[in-house]
């Protein structure tokens, strides 16, 4: 059960699309001296708000260069689409962001969704959201055994990974791996089972609702 007596804590999902990198630099430099706790952007290849063709940049190598410059404020992406990376190679990256940020990263990873990015990318989209939810579940065992030190393997169906670790380890006893998504059934069952923090949109009547599965979960 979530302790609601815990302080509020505010977070600044600053866009990388549509800005410069000076820009983009002095809105994380300023989030973190009005004293919001977290710092994300998003994991996009294309700019997901209208106009959709214009300039964005790479989420994980824009938040390595804000965990450089900033001190205090957790460093993460909200979220990384699973279908972008292989996800030893993701555990790699967040583990270098996290030594290059004194242990500030946390792990967002969801499903993946922008079906226009995986073909213009040439990335595999899968069938269905059931599908990608299943690569999802599959990867989500390598991402945190890779964050412990277990040195885990996965024989497929969708992955061919045999006992993946990152040396020099995360600077974090344990990141906080995030899940991005609410799908009551599927969604809320792997945050549950991996994840200490999920991203849930919408109403305050549907947030009540999702957190009551999740909390079920």
């Amino acid at each position: 059960m979530p302790d609601m007596s815990a302080p509020l804590k505010l977070g600044a999902d600053i866009w990388n699309q549509y800005t410069d990198w000076p820009s983009f630099e002095a809105a994380h430099i300023r989030a973190e001296e009005l004293g919001y706790e977290s710092l994300w952007t998003m994991d996009h290849i294309y700019p997901p708000m209208t106009p959709a063709v214009g300039p964005i940049f790479e989420a994980f190598s824009a938040m390595s260069a804000i965990a450089e410059i900033t001190s205090k404020s957790t460093i993460s992406v909200m979220v990384a689409s699973n279908t972008y990376r292989n996800p030893a190679m993701l555990t790699k990256i967040i583990t270098t962001i996290d030594h290059i940020s004194e242990g500030r990263a946390i792990l967002g990873v969801g499903a993946g969704w922008a079906e226009h990015e995986h073909e213009g990318f040439g990335f595999e989209f899968g069938a269905s959201v059931g599908e990608r939810l299943r690569w999802l579940k599959e990867a989500l065992p390598v991402m945190r055994g890779m964050l412990d030190g277990t040195e885990p393997s996965s024989s497929g169906p969708h992955y061919r990974i045999k006992n993946a670790y990152t040396v020099p380890p995360p600077v974090q006893p344990r990141m906080p791996l995030l899940i991005g998504g609410a799908g009551p059934k599927d969604t809320l069952r792997l945050v549950a089972e991996f994840a200490v923090i999920c991203n849930i949109g919408g109403s305050p009547s549907k947030v009540a609702a999702r957190d009551a599965i999740l909390i079920e979960h």
